[in-house]
């Protein structure tokens, strides 16, 4: 499973505004909230904060990968938010962070979970990667990028 396998177009926020590390992940939540058969907002933004308090997602260099199971979740589902303005979220090098890739994940998620947040990590690891994401005008710019990256990866 990669990366484009978990997102649409209508889960990629480019610019989004956000104050704070938990206006950002009220922000997530909402944007992988399920109209059908999944987990609501709340439930999803009560997870990321419960995996929050482990340890910060933060990777270092303005990107961050929050992640959490999730009860009620039936599908692997994820988001990307490029924010307007850097916030806190206690990264190890302490820089505020602009990128994200969230992930909702069922509770009973196989190591196809693990397996994804491995290969965002070592995307958003990748500066040109990062770059691309920034400087990306629309979802689908984004959506081209994760596709072209599984093209090579296969």
């Amino acid at each position: 499973m990669e990366l484009i396998d978990v997102l649409s177009p209508e889960r990629i926020a480019l610019d989004a505004g956000a104050s704070s590390k938990k206006a950002l992940l009220e922000t997530a939540a909402r944007l992988l909230a399920s109209a059908d058969d999944g987990a609501d907002a709340r439930v999803i933004f009560e997870s990321l904060c419960q995996r929050e308090r482990l340890g910060s997602t933060g990777l270092g260099g303005g990107v961050a990968i929050p992640h959490a199971r999730v009860n009620h979740q039936t599908e692997l589902r994820g988001c990307l938010i490029r924010l307007r303005h850097p916030v806190n979220f206690d990264a190890p090098d302490a820089q505020p962070v602009d990128t994200l890739f969230v992930l909702a994940m069922p509770n009973e998620a196989s190591d196809s979970g693990h397996t994804l947040l491995k290969g965002a990590a070592a995307a958003l690891r990748s500066p040109e990667v990062v770059t691309a994401i920034r400087q990306a005008q629309h979802a689908e710019d984004i959506m081209q990028l994760f596709s072209a990256g599984s093209e090579h990866a296969s």
